[in-house]
């Protein structure tokens, strides 16, 4: 494993390995009839992701279809079976179908890596509860959903929810595990807060081959579900089966044959291997890491993606301010270098700057013989950047430039806050607008069910009245 990723990162090859991959996986024949069927094209989010008919996941307690964009991905890892089912973000329309699905395999966690709305797209529907005491009601699928507790933190959450089988009474807990800080088509800032993460999940045991398969979505259920599989299933290999037993592309090419296009962007990949690498190191599996550095545009249309800290400023001799002065005829460089040092020779400057007289005659300043003005004026420039050079304060930045880059960051703040607001109200008036819906289905059916069938009865009754009368 070492020797395979200091390979490709010492030849930065993440992009001819992503192709590589890429064409490779399309070598197959395998089929997706049931997904492609025009009854089930509309539970699809999207119309290019979809299980294949070999690995999907059946339903068998939801009326009139056996389908949802589900794949049951399993990796063997010497005598372990790894199983997660890999999902895309359930639509309004599915939301039954999906806890159905939650119920039927017996999972003990749900692990959701994107938001409700990033930059201002919907990638998944409220399916569940957010708050403690809300709930969702599943009544097509016979369901109940509680959130019983939130536990929040700064780049995942952690609710306990309750889920009870309306016909039966029967209740199981489950935990939802939501992933805030991930861009869709990027990768986290950094591989801790990840591997933080994924660990949080491992100790709930929640992967444990006693419950059923771990639900893992995000909006398609390729791209950040994949990274998160393939990360967790090296290092579980890593684990059992020592380092040299890990071929990180033979597993991603095999998961793929499972479920199509897992991991979308080369840095995904380039992620993943990272954070294999991070966490065999944390594990004590291996001793170093080559140090990693985040792309600098992720392609990512995520509203969640943490605010990219400023740049280190620049080496200080690039930031000098500099600027010429004329005293009497002439010129002198002045910069910001360095502050003034008794132990700094004083040669390097005009004397009548060292002395203080401004009005002596030109020629009369003190200079070695055969020295010239600009003689004198090129070696206290050359010193002036020597000494700036030479400085260990190079990095330090001036008062002013730290004033600007407090300014630009207070600025961003109030950026994002403005956006964060924006996207709040836009999750609530979404939310008024579905409860609306909802209401106005549920006043729909009562008439439908209850009324119209009395007011047929009367008219029924009255007609009935009115033949026998006549």
């Amino acid at each position: 494993m070492e020797r395979e990723f200091a390979a490709i990162h010492e030849a930065n090859s993440w992009d001819l390995l992503y192709r590589q991959i890429s064409n490779e996986s399309r070598n197959n024949d395998f089929t997706a009839v049931e997904a492609l069927r025009v009854e089930n094209k509309h539970l699809n989010r999207y119309r290019d992701v979809y299980p294949y008919d070999h690995s999907r996941v059946p339903l068998s307690d939801v009326e009139k279809t056996d389908y949802i964009n589900a794949s049951l991905v399993v990796a063997k890892v010497g005598q372990v079976d790894r199983s997660y089912i890999l999902t895309q973000g359930p639509l309004q329309g599915t939301v039954g179908h999906f806890w159905s699905m939650v119920w039927q395999q017996k999972s003990r966690a749900v692990i959701m890596l994107n938001r409700v709305i990033e930059k201002g797209t919907l990638k998944c529907h409220q399916y569940w509860p957010g708050g403690q005491g809300e709930e969702v009601q599943c009544e097509a699928a016979g369901l109940r959903v509680t959130n019983i507790g939130t536990v929040p933190g700064d780049h995942y959450s952690v609710s306990t929810l309750r889920m009870t089988n309306l016909t039966t009474e029967e209740t199981r807990e489950v935990l939802h595990f939501h992933y805030t800080t991930w861009p869709d088509f990027g990768v986290p800032t950094c591989p801790d807060t990840f591997l933080e993460f994924l660990e949080a999940v491992r100790q709930s045991d929640s992967l444990s081959p006693s419950v059923g398969p771990a639900i893992v979505h995000c909006s398609a259920g390729i791209g950040r579900s994949g990274t998160f599989v393939l990360v967790d299933t090296c290092l579980l290999e890593a684990t059992v089966s020592g380092t040299e037993a890990v071929n990180v592309k033979a597993r991603l090419l095999e998961m793929r044959t499972q479920r199509m296009g897992l991991i979308q962007t080369s840095d995904q990949l380039k992620f993943s291997y990272l954070s294999i690498m991070v966490g065999a190191r944390q594990l004590g599996l291996v001793s170093c890491v080559p140090e990693y550095t985040s792309p600098v545009a992720e392609a990512s249309d995520s509203e969640s993606e943490e605010e990219v800290p400023p740049p280190l400023p620049p080496p200080r001799t690039e930031s000098l301010k500099k600027k010429v002065v004329t005293v009497g005829d002439v010129s002198v460089l002045l910069t910001d270098a360095e502050p003034y040092s008794s132990a700094e020779p004083h040669n390097s400057l005009p004397a009548k700057l060292l002395n203080g007289h401004g009005d002596e005659e030109p020629g009369s300043s003190s200079r070695e013989p055969g020295s010239s003005s600009s003689g004198s004026n090129s070696g206290g420039s050359s010193a002036a950047s020597s000494s700036a050079d030479q400085s260990p304060n190079k990095i330090i930045l001036t008062e002013h430039k730290l004033e600007e880059r407090k300014r630009e960051m207070e600025l961003k703040r109030r950026k994002k806050k403005e956006e964060t607001s924006i996207t709040e109200n836009k999750i609530a008036e979404m939310k008024r607008e579905i409860a609306r819906a909802e209401e106005r289905d549920r006043r729909w059916e009562y008439y439908s069910q209850k009324i119209l069938p009395f007011c047929v009865g009367l008219v029924i009754l009255f007609a009935g009245y009115y033949m026998r009368s006549s």
